[in-house]
C-alpha cells in the first residue's frame, strides 16, 4: 500500500497522488476500550518506541524498517506480582477488577498475549499494570495485602509484562511524602539563601 501510494498512479477511479492517512503511531493505553480491546493498540509503535510492524516506510522496498526510539529510560526493573503465600483471597477479584479499571488489562483478553495465564498470573499481570502505570509507587502494590514486588521477570512465553518508562522524576523514591518533604527543605534552605 505504501509503494503505492507513494507510485503517484492513484486507483482506477481517481488518477495520480493519493492521500494516505496513519490512524496512529503509538498506542495509546489510557484510551477508551468500550468499541473493544483493540482500541489501545492500533498503533505501529509500542508504549516505548519500539516497532510493531517490520514497515518500511519509504516505499522503496529495501526494507529498513520502523526505527525503534533510542536511549529510552525505562523505571527499575521490578514487578508486583500475587503473593504466592497470600493466604485470604476473598478480595482478590475486586483487586483485580480494580487494578484493571486504571491500568491497560487488554491483553488479559479472548484471544491475546496473555489470555493463557492461571488465576495467579491474571491477578499478577493486573497488579503490575497498576503499579506501574503509577511509577511504581509502593503504596500501589499491596491489595489489601496480597501484592509483593519483585526483582524476577514474571513474563511467560509472549504474556510480558511491560516495566513503563521513567518520565524523568526519580523513580527510585519510596514515596510521594519523602519526595515531597525533600522538596520543601530543598525549596526552605534556598529560601533561606536568598533573604540571607
Amino acid at each position: 500500500m505504501i509503494q503505492h501510494s507513494l507510485s503517484g498512479n492513484g486507483t482506477p477511479a481517481r488518477k495520480g497522488k493519493i492521500d494516505v492517512y496513519l490512524f496512529s503511531l503509538i498506542d495509546e493505553d489510557a484510551k477508551s476500550i468500550a468499541p473493544g480491546n483493540f482500541e489501545r493498540h492500533w498503533g505501529l509503535f509500542e508504549y516505548d518506541g519500539k516497532p510493531k510492524y517490520n514497515l518500511d516506510l519509504t516505499g522503496s522496498l529495501e526494507n529498513k524498517g520502523l526505527a525503534a526510539v533510542e536511549d529510552v529510560d525505562y523505571m527499575l526493573k521490578r514487578w508486583c506480582v500475587l503473593d504466592k503465600d497470600a493466604k485470604d483471597l476473598e478480595v482478590l477479584a475486586k483487586s483485580i477488577d480494580f487494578a484493571c479499571t486504571l491500568s491497560d488489562c487488554t491483553a488479559l483478553g479472548y484471544g491475546c498475549s496473555c489470555n493463557n495465564l492461571s488465576l495467579q498470573g491474571n491477578a499478577s499481570y493486573a497488579f503490575n499494570m497498576y503499579y506501574q502505570v503509577n511509577s511504581q509507587k509502593s503504596w500501589t502494590c499491596d491489595f489489601s495485602g496480597l501484592a509483593v514486588v519483585t526483582d524476577e521477570n514474571p513474563s511467560v512465553g509472549d504474556c510480558q509484562f511491560p516495566v513503563m518508562i521513567s518520565y524523568g522524576g526519580p523513580s527510585v523514591w519510596p514515596s510521594r511524602g519523602l519526595a515531597h518533604m525533600v522538596m520543601k527543605i530543598v525549596g526552605g534552605y534556598l529560601l533561606y539563601l536568598i533573604l540571607l
